[in-house]
């Protein structure tokens, strides 16, 4: 599994990774734990960051991590497409 705090790691991902695959990437929840917040997602319509803080499975700081983490994954995949323009 990649660590997605290494910016070495990020060299082949080429599109938007969606928090619940950063977050099993960085170990902080497994495939159930995501199956169980995408089931509640799609009867309350909330964000599913906020469904695992009440679900208590991660922490504020594990959620602003990993949010943090997708904002620059996405910052520097869109500098590779522009690059590749």
């Amino acid at each position: 599994m990649k660590n997605l705090n290494n910016i070495n790691d990020w060299t082949d991902i080429t599109e938007h990774l969606k928090l619940g695959e950063i977050l099993i990437a960085s170990g902080k929840i497994n495939l159930i734990q995501l199956g169980m917040a995408i089931d509640i997602q799609n009867f309350q319509q909330m964000p599913i960051g906020q469904i695992f803080l009440e679900m208590k499975i991660i922490s504020k700081e594990d959620l602003h991590s990993a949010l943090d983490l997708q904002k620059e994954i996405d910052e520097i995949t869109a500098r590779r497409k522009n690059d590749d323009i």
